[in-house]
């Protein structure tokens, strides 16, 4: 692309001689005689460089230069002094104005072509350099929204923070586990993009419920979606927000199946109690929940009847003045023996 160069300067000899120098070399000049003309002409077309003379009339070239550099259009343009004036402090104060380079009159048009051609290089590599960290900029955004997409936000910031997640022991949180009832057998039966979608429509939906009750997805497992509260952040009210979460879950279910092609159910449990957290993997981040709590929960969720939440005993004694229930039932549960559950009706 063809290269612009401002010439301010008010000796119509030297910006005929300036002009013809750099049209031969294939820039596009233009010329200004003054101060004012000048910063007019660099708001019009936003040269790639300004050969600019200190000596003008109005405004001088000290000015011009630092009005340029003041303004965020305009201060990456580069800016080469050329003038009669020789000394070192003409030379240092047109450096402390912003310019790249310094040349004396009378000027070597050899000298001049080499300045300008590197000082262009030089700007032309920043900009790119400013580009690549802009893309890059981009792209580490991307990232990190990807990370705390996939993990827990306090996770993710950790992670991103200090490079580890330190696994963390939870007292007191509540654990459920939602599964979709003769799913697998169905699915079976039904094209791939239509299994896809009806996952992803149910589990994006359990994904609102869930946020707007400050409960926490852990994961999805095949047909089944696992998602706690108390983790990785405490959460004085997690049994309450899990069995909110799992009417509207049952409900959200109700209300699709009048009018979905296909109508689905699902078994709930939720058991309450203490449980581990941490990041698994370090190819492939995945934050998971661990213990005894997890494990009971989804034998709850393994004894419930279809549209029904089965609540552990723990989970019943944090619940029982705010929800109501059918009366606790004894059941052998595997690995755990004799175990009363009660199914969670609805809120009080």
């Amino acid at each position: 692309m063809q290269q612009t160069i401002l010439i301010v300067e008010d000796s119509p000899v030297n910006q005929e001689l300036l002009s013809r120098i750099l049209t031969k070399t294939n820039y596009r000049v233009l010329v200004a005689g003054s101060g004012e003309a000048a910063l007019n002409e660099v708001k019009r077309v936003l040269p790639d460089m300004v050969i600019l003379d200190i000596m003008l009339p109005g405004m001088n070239g000290y000015s011009i230069c630092k009005h340029l550099k003041s303004d965020e259009r305009t201060r990456d343009i580069p800016v080469i002094f050329i003038s009669s004036l020789d000394t070192t402090e003409d030379k240092i104060e047109g450096f402390e104005a912003g310019g790249v380079d310094y040349l004396t009159k009378p000027f070597q048009p050899a000298e001049v072509l080499t300045r300008i051609a590197t000082h262009l290089r030089i700007s032309n590599l920043q900009h790119e350099l400013e580009e690549k960290n802009r893309q890059l900029s981009i792209e580490k955004q991307k990232s990190e929204n990807l990370l705390r997409n996939v993990l827990p936000d306090r996770v993710g910031r950790e992670l991103l923070a200090t490079g580890a997640c330190v696994p963390q022991l939870f007292m007191e949180s509540t654990v459920c586990f939602a599964d979709i009832v003769g799913f697998t057998a169905a699915s079976s039966k039904m094209a791939p993009e239509v299994i896809i979608h009806e996952l992803n429509e149910i589990f994006t939906a359990f994904d609102r419920i869930s946020l707007a009750n400050n409960c926490e997805r852990m994961k999805t497992i095949g047909d089944a979606y696992l998602f706690a509260c108390g983790v990785p952040r405490d959460d004085s009210l997690h049994s309450e927000k899990i069995a909110r979460s799992a009417l509207e879950m049952i409900e959200f279910l109700q209300n699709r199946n009048r009018t979905a092609e296909y109508s689905w159910q699902i078994r709930v449990g939720i058991h309450s109690g203490p449980l581990v957290g941490g990041v698994v993997g370090t190819e492939k981040y995945l934050y998971d929940i661990f213990g005894d709590t997890v494990n009971i929960a989804a034998r709850m969720e393994e004894l419930a009847q279809p549209m029904r939440v089965n609540v552990s005993s723990a989970s019943y004694e944090l619940l029982k003045n705010g929800f109501l229930f059918t009366d606790g039932k004894e059941v052998e549960m595997k690995g755990k023996g004799k175990q009363v559950i009660y199914t969670l009706l609805r809120s009080l």
